[in-house]
């Protein structure tokens, strides 16, 4: 966890007063992760907000739930809907192992935004959470238009054009036309109602 920490700081050195917000989000993303670790892992990176008396015994968790905040904020700005609900989840996790009372509306907030781009299993984690809290979690619908419900074909494109290939490697990749990529990027896009390929999340 030492080498994460000096990564983290090299990471935050490098950034340091440059106009990058999907940076900074990763940044205050790793933080968190560091902070929720411990708060012997939470040192040197500085307190994301100040910490209430009820806080004080566990500050590293304070902290964590701050960073994956503040990460989960930007994102949304960006947007990055995805990394946003991992981020959410994060801050969730770590407001529950507070004992704090929003930890239930945070995790409900990252189950709907999961569900919304289709990670199926990303959103039923957090969903077993609330029922493992006591949180009535109602069967999730179906969206309109089919949305979340990929083909196989599709779950292909959208994986290769979560990792950022063009519409002409993914068809080199799956041997198909260009055309018929654009029509399945176009049909992945609508489904999981984004409007961005950069939206476009590795399904799950």
């Amino acid at each position: 966890m030492g080498a994460a920490a000096e990564l983290v700081d090299e990471y935050a050195a490098g950034i340091a007063g440059r106009v990058a917000p999907a940076a900074h989000a990763a940044l205050d993303a790793a933080r968190g992760a560091l902070a929720a670790a411990g708060p012997g892992h939470a040192a040197g990176l500085g307190h994301a907000a100040g910490h209430g008396h009820a806080d004080a015994a566990r500050p590293g968790l304070a902290d964590a739930a701050a960073f994956f905040a503040r990460a989960r904020e930007a994102y949304a700005a960006l947007p990055q809907p995805y990394a946003a609900a991992r981020s959410a989840e994060g801050e969730a996790r770590s407001r529950l192992a507070l004992g704090d009372g929003a930890a239930a509306v945070v995790y409900r907030e990252a189950a709907e935004q999961y569900g919304r781009l289709g990670a199926t299993h990303d959103a039923a984690r957090c969903r077993r959470v609330l029922r493992d809290i006591g949180v009535d979690v109602p069967l999730p619908r179906g969206g309109r238009r089919g949305a979340g419900a990929l083909s196989q074909r599709e779950r292909e494109v959208a994986r290769l054009v979560a990792l950022g290939r063009t519409n002409r490697e993914i068809a080199d990749v799956l041997f198909l036309s260009t055309r018929t990529v654009e029509t399945h990027v176009a049909t992945v896009l609508r489904k999981l109602g984004v409007r961005s390929r950069t939206q476009i999340a590795p399904p799950a």
